[in-house]
């Protein structure tokens, strides 16, 4: 997709537009080569199995609930109105490890092919299918 000029929310672009990774909603709000902002919700047991972006940093501010990361042996809880920086090249894993759902704006930066990946796993239920296409999108899971 040719989004060298921004596309935001209000735009006919991402009208409708929701992913289903794995079975969670995530709505893309704001994409340019420089940022992707996401809207993701998270359910009870929920989780993102530890994985590296080699060329992009990725930041989660909580809306609503809690989330555990795991980043460089370490166990970072967030509730709402928390910020979490995952750096790039650094092995992070998140998790709803709360019996209630968990809101976040996830930010990724810069976009990369993180967009199309997100496109090419909605819908997927074969774990498997998302590791391999994540090698493909410079996502390596561990």
């Amino acid at each position: 997709m040719d989004f060298s000029k921004g596309i935001v929310a209000g735009d006919d672009s991402f009208k409708g537009q929701k992913w289903t990774i794995l079975g969670q909603p995530y709505r893309p709000l704001h994409l340019t080569p420089s940022s992707l902002l996401m809207h993701a919700e998270f359910g009870p047991g929920s989780f993102v199995p530890t994985h590296v972006h080699e060329t992009q940093d990725e930041i989660l501010h909580i809306l609503e609930g809690v989330m555990e990361f795991e980043l460089e042996g370490r166990t970072i809880n967030a509730g709402a109105g928390d910020t979490v920086s995952l750096p790039m090249g650094i092995a992070h894993a998140l998790y709803n490890r709360s019996d209630a759902l968990a809101r976040a704006l996830v930010v990724v930066s810069p976009t990369g092919r993180m967009y199309d990946y997100m496109i090419a796993i909605s819908g997927l239920s074969d774990p498997a299918e998302v590791v391999r296409l994540g090698a493909e999108h410079e996502i390596q899971f561990v």
